[in-house]
């Protein structure tokens, strides 16, 4: 018990080393001040940080009156770790390195691809991308549905015919590496917490709308689940009674009002007589998005409608959870003000004033270059919290 007690002390305090590490280049000077180790114990750390080549000494800083000490920083190519995002059109896949740093990319069609073969795709995705070198940290699958993090184990995601699926353990004993699996929007959430630029305390909820509409929630710096893993599942919340049959059996959940699929059904059948889009017959999502922007009034009441349903819902996490920074994210977030403004209207109609006064809406700010990838961002996220003990 004394050994296995020691082990963990040493674990714990390698990865406050490496997390001090991993904020910016520091000192073993400032990686003790900052952890209260003793200057021994973070020299001896770092000595096998280096050894396994995930730190690296990049030059010397400035003198505080003695000599000038060596700064420590992590190595971005030390380690490799792989992410797949099975939440869109497509399956996507990157190999990342330990920044966070995208080096390769691969993707398949998710058209009309179920069960079996969705797993023979994963199987692809990953072996397409695994490094030549022997130094991959570890894999994350992020999928809609019902996830159990905790096992690896997808109970149920309608989209890709998985019921009770034992994902992790079928790509560990596949590939041989740590493997982790959680929910699409748990991963969005996570992504915009570490690697957002505003700041927004430990608790945050995203709302992600694309095909789906799913929220994830990050408590105390860490993604919230669920009792049953459902947290967040929202887009089977009714917001429309007697509305459009969705398709887990209820009628006028929330993504049958404002995903993108369930507003370019609206759009397909409203009255575009007056409309810019009077000469589409199935108009695309960009085109609507450039109508909203156009001020088309058919295209833009669409998008409030869409916006106020969205609000409905965020009325009820706000109640619930009282989390004070929500933020959206996905392809809803394309048309700007008109869904936004409407979305904070109508939860202000629906909670308390002084609830409502003090949630702040707004959209993701994860670096618009890297917005496309929060998901596979997510997925590295989680990786370096759960391997390394990092972010």
């Amino acid at each position: 018990m004394e050994k296995a007690t020691r082990q963990h002390t040493k674990d714990h305090n390698t990865r406050l080393v490496l997390n001090t590490i991993y904020g910016g280049e520091v000192s073993r000077a400032d990686v003790a001040r900052r952890t209260g180790l003793t200057r021994p114990t973070v020299s001896a750390i770092v000595a096998e940080l280096l050894q396994d080549n995930l730190v690296i000494e990049t030059g010397q800083g400035p003198s505080a009156g003695g000599k000038r000490p060596t700064l420590l920083s992590i190595n971005g190519d030390g380690r490799h770790l792989i992410a797949i995002d099975l939440s869109g059109d497509e399956f996507r896949a990157a190999r990342l390195n330990l920044k966070g740093e995208i080096e390769a990319r691969a993707t398949q069609t998710a058209a009309g691809v179920h069960g079996d073969d969705v797993l023979t795709i994963v199987y692809e995705l990953i072996e397409s991308l695994c490094p030549a070198s022997d130094d991959m940290l570890g894999i994350g699958v992020a999928t809609p549905g019902l996830v159990d993090p905790h096992n690896g184990i997808v109970r149920r995601a309608v989209n890709l015919g998985w019921i009770n699926l034992p994902l992790r353990d079928l790509l560990g004993s596949r590939f041989g590496r740590p493997v982790y699996i959680a929910n699409d929007s748990h991963m969005a959430a996570l992504a915009e917490y570490t690697y957002g630029t505003v700041p927004g305390g430990d608790n945050l909820i995203v709302i992600r709308g694309g095909r789906g509409i799913g929220a994830g929630i990050i408590l105390n710096g860490l993604p919230f689940y669920g009792d049953g893993f459902g947290a967040g599942e929202i887009g089977h919340v009714v917001v429309n009674s007697g509305g459009a049959l969705c398709t887990c059996g209820n009628r006028g959940c929330l993504e049958t009002t404002s995903s993108v699929r369930s507003i370019l059904q609206r759009l397909a059948t409203s009255d575009r007589s007056q409309s810019l889009l009077a000469g589409d017959a199935r108009p695309s999502w960009s085109r609507f998005v450039a109508a909203v922007e156009a001020h088309d009034p058919v295209a833009v009441e669409i998008a409030v409608d869409a916006g106020r349903y969205l609000g409905a819902a965020a009325a009820g996490l706000v109640s619930s959870l009282n989390i004070q920074t929500i933020v959206l994210a996905g392809r809803i977030t394309e048309l700007n003000g008109v869904l936004l403004d409407a979305m904070i209207a109508e939860m202000h109609q629906r909670v308390l004033p002084s609830m409502a006064e003090a949630t702040t809406v707004r959209f993701s700010s994860i670096d618009p270059r890297r917005a496309a990838d929060i998901i596979t961002l997510g997925c590295s996220a989680l990786l370096l919290q759960r391997e390394l003990g990092v972010i």
